[in-house]
């Protein structure tokens, strides 16, 4: 993993802010704040960038199949086990979202809204936009030797993650949590792949119909 250390470094100082402000604040209190600045732009950006989250990494993965079936698989097979994880964790837990949670404990405080933005009201623990997110780009990361692009992907990461928070669809225990699946998912996934010998996950996807 010290190939990585731009992507992990960083992961760790958002794990040790994320974890001091949560210990720290109340979840209210702290989702008030981190949610008290809001403009247009970043209301029309973070709807829209939330999607990386849900089916984007799906996408890429039927692109990257054109290129290497490695790729895909790992895309693919890291993100069944975080839905797998997301799904389990979120129905042991059944957390209220915050809009749930604002209008049974604090009814006079009214929640930014974005328009066009859905607001769940259940199963809030984990962060299932999040999972995938730092999973996606964690296994991109895996794949790319340089390690500016490394420390990219943490940041495009984050920004889902974040994106949850400020769309109120999430509190910041749900994103940290969801950051830790996702990343471990990864991890499994990876030490699991390098045992695998097939050599055809190391193909392209046009060699197969050379031969």
């Amino acid at each position: 993993m010290k190939k990585f250390l731009a992507f992990f470094v960083p992961y760790l100082l958002f794990v040790l802010i994320f974890l001091g402000m949560i210990i720290g604040n109340s979840k209210a209190d702290l989702h008030l704040w981190m949610t008290s600045v809001h403009t247009p732009f970043l209301d029309i950006f973070f709807h829209y960038y939330t999607l990386v989250g849900d089916w984007i990494p799906f996408a890429v993965a039927g692109l990257l199949i054109f290129y290497n079936y490695r790729i895909t698989i790992f895309i693919v097979a890291s993100q069944l086990i975080c839905g797998i994880f997301s799904k389990s964790l979120k129905c042991l837990f059944d957390e209220q979202r915050p809009i749930l949670f604002f209008q049974q404990h604090f009814p006079s405080i009214q929640l930014h809204r974005v328009a066009g933005e859905h607001l769940y009201t259940a199963q809030s623990f984990p962060s299932g936009h999040t999972i995938t997110a730092f999973a996606f780009f964690l296994v991109l990361a895996f794949y790319t030797r340089k390690p500016g692009l490394h420390f990219l992907y943490f940041v495009l990461a984050l920004l889902v993650g974040f994106s949850r928070i400020y769309l109120s669809q999430h509190f910041a225990v749900d994103v940290l949590a969801g950051s830790a699946v996702g990343i471990l998912a990864v991890i499994t996934c990876k030490y699991l792949f390098e045992k695998l010998p097939y050599k055809w996950l190391n193909n392209l996807y046009a060699d197969t119909f050379k031969r």
